[in-house]
C-alpha cells in the first residue's frame, strides 16, 4: 500500500454479474438461481434484485447485474411471465465488460452455517471494467462511496496509477465505445481540484474541520486519475504506431 493511504473502507455489498441466468429463455435458470439462494438463507430484499442474509452478525447483501437492452439503463430486468420465480437483476451499463476482461482468484474459507471449509475460484472484473463500472455509477448516482472507491483503487494498482494505465491499454475490452465514455467522463469529472469527483472522494476520507487534508485529498484524487488516464493513453499509442 503506497505511503500515505488507508485501509480500504469496504461494504457487505457482493456484485454479481449475471449473464446467462438473466438473459436466456430458460425457466429453470431462474427457479435453480433462486432455490440456491433460499437454500443459502437469504432472502429477497428492496429493490428486487437485492438478496440478504445475516452472517456472523452483518447484513450480506448480494445484488445482480446484468446488461441488456430489454429495459432501460437503471431499470430493473425481470425474467418472463411463466418462469416461476421472483429473480431480477438491475441494468448496467458496461457490466458485461466484466465478461470480458476479468480475473480469477481462489478463496479458501468457512461455507455458511457451519458447512465446513472449501476452496472455490471466482472470476473477478478486472481493473479497466473496474473503472468503467465505478465511473458510471459516480456519474449516474453521484456518491462519495464511488469515487473514493475509483481512487483508491487506481492508487493501490500494482506500479500504481499510471502503471496500472499502461496494462489496461492491453485489455480486450479497450476498444469498446463504453470505455471511451467512461474514460472521457474520468477526465472531465478529475480534471482539477474543483471538480465534484475529487471533492467527493475528500469528502468521503477527510475530517470536516482539516482543509489541509482535504486539499490534499483533492490533489490526490486528480494524480491518480490523469496518471491512469496517461498511462493508458501513452500505452495504446504505442502499440498502434
Amino acid at each position: 500500500m503506497p505511503e500515505g493511504t488507508r485501509p480500504h473502507v469496504g461494504t457487505t455489498d457482493v456484485d454479481l454479474v449475471i449473464g446467462v441466468a438473466l438473459g436466456d429463455d430458460t425457466p429453470e435458470t431462474y427457479a435453480t438461481l433462486q432455490t440456491n439462494l433460499q437454500r443459502s438463507g437469504f432472502s429477497q430484499d428492496q429493490p428486487s434484485f437485492r438478496w440478504s442474509r445475516q452472517v456472523d452478525g452483518m447484513r450480506v447483501h448480494v445484488e445482480f447485474l446484468c446488461e441488456t437492452d430489454e429495459v432501460d439503463d437503471g431499470a430493473i430486468f425481470k425474467p418472463k411471465d411463466g418462469s416461476g420465480t421472483k429473480m431480477a437483476a438491475f441494468n448496467v451499463r458496461g457490466a458485461m465488460l466484466a465478461r470480458d476482461d476479468y480475473v480469477e482468484v481462489e478463496l479458501r474459507g468457512e461455507r455458511l452455517d457451519e458447512g465446513g471449509h472449501s476452496k472455490v475460484r471466482l472470476r473477478v472484473a478486472n481493473l479497466l471494467p473496474y473503472v468503467v463500472l465505478k465511473v458510471f455509477a459516480f456519474q449516474d448516482r453521484h456518491q462519495n462511496k464511488d469515487a473514493y472507491d475509483l481512487v483508491f483503487t487506481l492508487l493501490n494498482a500494482e506500479g500504481g496509477p499510471a502503471a496500472a494505465g499502461r496494462r489496461a491499454a492491453a485489455s480486450p475490452v479497450t476498444a469498446s465505445r463504453q470505455v471511451e465514455e467512461a474514460l472521457t467522463w474520468l477526465a472531465e469529472r478529475f480534471a482539477d481540484v474543483g471538480q465534484d469527483g475529487p471533492r467527493a472522494y475528500a469528502n468521503f476520507l477527510a475530517s470536516g474541520d482539516d482543509p489541509d487534508e482535504s486539499a490534499r485529498l483533492r490533489r490526490q484524487a486528480v494524480a491518480s486519475a490523469r496518471a491512469f488516464i496517461g498511462g493508458l493513453r501513452e500505452a495504446a499509442s504505442g502499440e498502434q504506431a
